[in-house]
């Protein structure tokens, strides 16, 4: 089973990786996590609300080499778009896969792995929301990348590192900046 939960930043997506893989692990079935290498937040996954996981930190789906029955994965979009040919390969072999990430970039597309995985035809697609961190009322499904200066608009690497150049945001339709 192959389960696929995106949103935007703060929206609950690793606490709700977490909440669906946890449960394996009272089943003594083999729970294996990873998060991109690039995700430099947190060591582990760990969700704003506390909850958290051990996981091995990867540049590429191809590096897990352990067995297991369920893998989470958390910050999928950050891992290359050519891994959705390995998440393809587990779920072949019976494998139960539970993914979250971001599904939109900061221009309001979608990032090229998440399309790959879509394509994949999850059994579950959980599509994740935050309140917006600018209007505080409305619904957010964007995320804002901003710097000193405001929202940036152009210019960023494919993968925007949490390393305290860029401030994130979670925007509603209305606050989402585009260009």
């Amino acid at each position: 089973m192959f389960t696929l939960i995106l949103g935007p930043m703060k929206s609950g997506k690793s606490n709700e990786l977490l909440a669906r893989t946890k449960r394996y692990e009272h089943a003594d079935k083999q729970v294996l996590y990873v998060q991109a290498e690039a995700h430099t937040r947190d060591k582990d996954i760990q969700s704003r609300l506390g909850t958290k996981a051990v996981a091995q930190a990867i540049k590429s789906l191809r590096e897990v080499d352990e067995p297991f029955d369920v893998i989470g994965i958390d910050e999928v979009h950050m891992f290359p778009q050519d891994d959705a040919t390995v998440i393809e390969s587990w779920l072949a072999q019976g494998k139960n896969v539970v993914a979250s990430g971001l599904d939109l970039d900061s221009r309001g597309k979608f990032m090229p792995i998440i399309t790959r995985l879509l394509e994949l035809k999850p059994e579950r697609h959980i599509s994740m929301l935050a309140i917006c961190d600018s209007c505080k009322e409305d619904i957010a499904a964007f995320t804002q990348i901003l710097d000193e200066d405001g929202p940036v608009l152009s210019g960023l690497p494919p993968v925007v590192p949490e390393d305290g150049t860029y401030s994130y945001e979670a925007r509603c339709r209305g606050c989402f900046i585009k260009e």
